[in-house]
C-alpha cells in the first residue's frame, strides 16, 4: 500500500511547490545526476543544464498548475503523464502533456531521469 505523496507523481507536485516559491534547489534536488529535461527551447542535459532551464521558468512570471495524472510503475521504473497549465500574469493560459521517467532511488524516493515537460507535443521537433 502507497503513503499518499510519496508515488513517482509526487514528485512533479513537489517540483511546482520548489517553482511556486523559488527555490531551485529544492527543484534540481528531484533529478538524477545525469537527467535529461525537453522542453520547447531545447534539451538540457545533467544539473547544471538543468537548472539554467528551471530558472528561466521560475523566473518568466509564469504560474503552473497540475491537473491530472496517470503513472505506472515497473519495478525501480516509472512513467508519469501529468495535465498541466501554464498561466501568466495577465491571465492567459497555454495547456499540454507531460511524459516523465523516474528511478526509484536507493531509499525509496523518486527521481527523474527523462522530463519531458511538453510531452507529445516534442515529436519531429527533437
Amino acid at each position: 500500500m502507497r503513503v499518499e505523496g510519496t508515488g513517482p507523481e509526487s514528485v512533479s507536485e513537489r517540483m511546482v511547490e520548489f517553482l511556486a516559491a523559488g527555490d531551485i534547489d529544492g527543484v534540481i534536488g528531484l533529478y538524477e545526476a545525469d537527467a535529461v529535461f525537453i522542453e520547447v527551447d531545447g534539451v538540457s542535459r545533467g544539473l547544471t543544464e538543468i537548472r539554467s532551464a528551471l530558472q528561466r521558468f521560475a523566473g518568466s512570471g509564469l504560474t503552473l498548475t497540475l491537473n491530472e495524472s496517470a503513472a505506472f510503475e515497473m519495478g525501480d521504473l516509472a512513467l508519469v503523464h501529468w495535465t498541466w497549465t501554464v498561466s501568466d500574469e495577465e491571465g492567459a493560459t497555454l495547456e499540454g502533456t507531460s511524459a516523465e521517467v523516474l528511478r526509484r532511488q536507493a531509499d525509496g524516493s523518486w527521481k527523474f531521469v527523462i522530463d519531458n515537460s511538453d510531452g507529445a507535443a516534442m515529436v519531429g521537433r527533437v
